[in-house]
């Protein structure tokens, strides 16, 4: 091994790396194989993994990232241009609602207004490949979103394509953003029952955090066991004490949603004032 523990036990003094990377020697033995000071392995792959395990921020630290002659690392991924990933952006998601559960942008930023508000920043938790952030950008909104190079796709990539921050970090993280400067926080499809309810409630706990008083907590599609709903997800949302500024519950009508019983949940949450 060219690059051992050694840095571990260095860096866990002048920057501190999660505990979590020592639970998951294999992996972390694999990622730490590199030579100092030459180019990085291509191992976006290994590193996602890591990260997804907690091992969050990574140690390897002395080595020179690969920068790709184009802006996708094409060989990576079954995706090889920008058209082929916006065939899977839906531009429209956020300007024309199809169902009780959409909410639209200008639809948002009307209800900023009348409750004398203002949208200027905006973090978008799992959000793919930047659509909302690109959208939000047309209305001279700042969006920094937190995406994951998942399914294939060099989400993060594409997300700095569009003109918008992609912070590279888990659901589990902390947000690396100061208390309380936040006007909105999206949480997207990714937000859901797969989540523990534990890691679900520290996240909710970290949006509460970032957000200012009066700024807007936005559960966009969040599915659930009708069961759990009433039992487990609503309580813990209500612990916020936010106002419901929107509620909209459907039944999850594909075949997964009706065997299981799941409805979906369109929130968006104002957080008091004075809080």
């Amino acid at each position: 091994m060219l690059a051992d523990y050694l840095d571990l036990l260095l860096y866990s003094h002048i920057s501190p790396i999660a505990s979590s990377c020592r639970d998951n020697r294999i992996l972390l033995d694999r990622y730490m194989n590199y030579t100092p000071f030459s180019l990085c392995p291509f191992d976006a792959d290994l590193s996602e993994a890591l990260i997804l395990r907690g091992c969050h921020p990574l140690p390897r630290r002395r080595c020179f990232s690969q920068t790709p002659l184009k802006p996708l690392l094409s060989s990576a991924y079954s995706c090889k241009s920008f058209t082929c990933l916006n065939q899977f952006n839906n531009n429209t998601k956020f300007l024309t609602p199809k169902s009780s559960l959409d909410l639209t942008i200008p639809q948002l930023l009307q209800s900023a207004k009348s409750s004398s508000s203002v949208i200027r920043l905006a973090v978008d938790v799992g959000g793919g490949t930047g659509t909302f952030g690109a959208t939000m950008k047309l209305y001279n909104v700042t969006v920094v979103t937190t995406t994951m190079n998942l399914a294939g796709a060099p989400n993060n990539e594409v997300v700095a394509l569009r003109g918008i921050v992609p912070l590279h970090v888990p659901l589990q993280q902390r947000f690396p953003i100061f208390d309380g400067v936040v006007d909105l926080v999206r949480c997207g499809h990714g937000v859901n029952r797969w989540i523990p309810i534990v890691a679900m409630e520290f996240l909710f706990y970290d949006v509460d955090r970032v957000l200012r008083g009066g700024g807007y907590f936005w559960l966009d599609h969040f599915f659930c066991k009708e069961v759990d709903f009433e039992r487990v997800f609503a309580p813990l949302i209500g612990k916020l004490g936010y106002k419901k500024v929107k509620w909209a519950i459907e039944n999850k009508t594909n075949s997964r949603g009706l065997k299981n019983r799941e409805v979906y949940l369109t929130a968006l949450l104002q957080k008091p004032v004075g809080k």
